[in-house]
């Protein structure tokens, strides 16, 4: 059974905390042991093992990473994202707080197996009592604190960019332009204005924000970039190997459509509308690079988005939900759906024709 993209996202973010609280750990006991090992220092303790102290540290930071990686991750992805950012630090230093306890009683009954023969469960009350009158510990929580909120800030930030954006910014990937091959698909919502002078601007603007949110997931899911969110419309991207893998800019929107009908109930219930989405797909070469000097951001210029964009304003006139260009259509493997080929076009502010289809799920 494969893994989901987004499943595949959220388990390297885990892997990537749980490494770095280690390496973390390791640098600061290492940096106390030598401290306590300097002339400045009384010596070091009868009961001292540099071993098992280094272990005790290893084994604290795959489990803290491990746990408080995986809520972090967990709650930021399926909670946090539609919360504000000063909720989300108290929700995580709550979480963090029972992971620190955690941690800690792991670690209480580890040093006593490690520190005492064959100990007893008054042995390992008193090694905890030790471990808990320690001023160090305080240290160490409030340490760990600051670090759980910086990552919590990282992967706020990494979802602002969108998935991986950031860490192309870091590697200054697009710090000098590039030519590249993407897919694009431009869909807005049908009836948008009618829709927006029925419910009002406050709750057509919480209908975007809940219908951008339900789609998520879903773009993900077929490795899509969320590029832009224009007013009522999002542009999703996709480097040409992803898009045309396993047909993922196609059935991206298909399944968005489905996803669409699943939740109707709940949008004629909220807002008393069924929200549908029209798109159209063409896929051509961008150049892609950061513009920006307070605002830095990577950006895609080139004729396919113009092309996209053009593409899905025929949607209306065809009065079909997705168009794709021919060009990009054979690129894909079509045994899975049905097409419809609608003829060649020419489009508002090209010379060239355009060939279009449309297509549906067998």
């Amino acid at each position: 059974m494969s893994l989901s993209p987004q499943l595949k996202m959220n388990i390297n973010k885990v892997l990537v905390i749980t490494l770095g609280f280690t390496l973390i750990n390791v640098f600061t006991s290492s940096l106390i042991n030598s401290a306590i090992g300097s002339s400045y220092s009384l010596g070091l303790a009868p009961k001292y093992s540099l071993f098992n102290y280094l272990g005790i540290s290893v084994l604290t930071g795959l489990v803290s990473g491990f746990l408080g990686g995986i809520s972090l991750v967990s709650i930021n992805s399926y909670y946090l994202r539609k919360k504000s950012f000063g909720y989300s630090m108290g929700i995580t230093a709550l979480f963090y707080t029972l992971v620190f306890v955690v941690v800690n009683v792991i670690s209480t009954v580890v040093t006593a197996f490690l520190t005492v023969d064959n100990p007893g469960f008054s042995d390992v009350l008193q090694v905890g009592k030790e471990i808990s009158l320690d001023p160090l510990i305080l240290l160490a929580y409030t340490m760990w604190s600051a670090i759980s909120i910086f990552t919590l800030f990282l992967l706020q930030v990494n979802d602002k960019f969108g998935p991986g954006v950031l860490w192309k910014f870091i590697r200054g990937q697009y710090f000098q332009p590039k030519e590249e091959d993407r897919i694009f698909m431009f869909a807005d919502m049908r009836s948008s204005t009618t829709i927006a002078e029925k419910i009002g601007h406050k709750r057509y603007f919480n209908l975007l924000s809940d219908l951008f949110a339900d789609i998520t997931n879903t773009i993900l899911n077929h490795e899509g970039e969320i590029y832009q969110y224009v007013g009522d419309e999002i542009v999703v991207s996709w480097i040409l190997k992803k898009g045309v893998r396993k047909a993922n800019c196609l059935k991206c929107f298909l399944q968005i459509e489905k996803k669409l009908i699943e939740l109707a109930p709940k949008y004629k219930a909220k807002y008393g509308v069924r929200p549908e989405l029209k798109a159209g797909i063409h896929h051509g070469s961008v150049m892609a690079g950061e513009i920006g000097i307070i605002k830095k951001d990577i950006i895609y210029s080139g004729d396919v988005l113009n092309t996209a964009a053009r593409i899905q304003e025929q949607c209306n006139h065809f009065k079909v939900n997705l168009l794709i260009s021919d060009a990009t259509l054979d690129l894909l493997n079509k045994d899975d759906f049905k097409v419809e080929q609608l003829g060649s076009f020419e489009l508002r502010g090209r010379e060239k024709v355009v060939k279009l289809n449309t297509v549906a799920e067998l």
